[in-house]
């Protein structure tokens, strides 16, 4: 059986009270992929990330037996990303910023 994704791999930077991060690998085909090679051998994903998108973050989903053939790499366009900023209760966020970089 094979499993086809069709979603974002992106950065995220996330704060919380107990700490922040700072353009680390995000994106739901990115965590879905990852989170599937446990019980999938045959992972197709397909994606557009920018030219700024880190070849170790690739391996590392190839690693995983994950096919990237249907990732597009755009060039000259830095890849999708997304930042958020949650309170004390982690069900709220108090800022939020969605941002495609061009």
């Amino acid at each position: 059986m094979s499993l086809l994704i069709i979603g974002t791999m992106a950065f995220d930077a996330i704060e919380t009270p107990f700490g922040k991060t700072d353009k680390i690998i995000g994106g739901a085909a990115t965590y879905i992929g990852l989170a599937a090679s446990n019980l999938y051998k045959n992972i197709n994903t397909v994606s557009v990330v920018g030219e700024d998108f880190p070849a170790d973050y690739m391996q590392l989903l190839r690693n995983k037996s994950i096919n990237l053939e249907g990732v597009q790499v755009k060039e000259g366009e830095n890849s999708f990303f997304w930042s958020g900023k949650y309170s004390k209760n982690l069900n709220i966020y108090n800022e939020f910023e969605e941002v495609v970089l061009a």
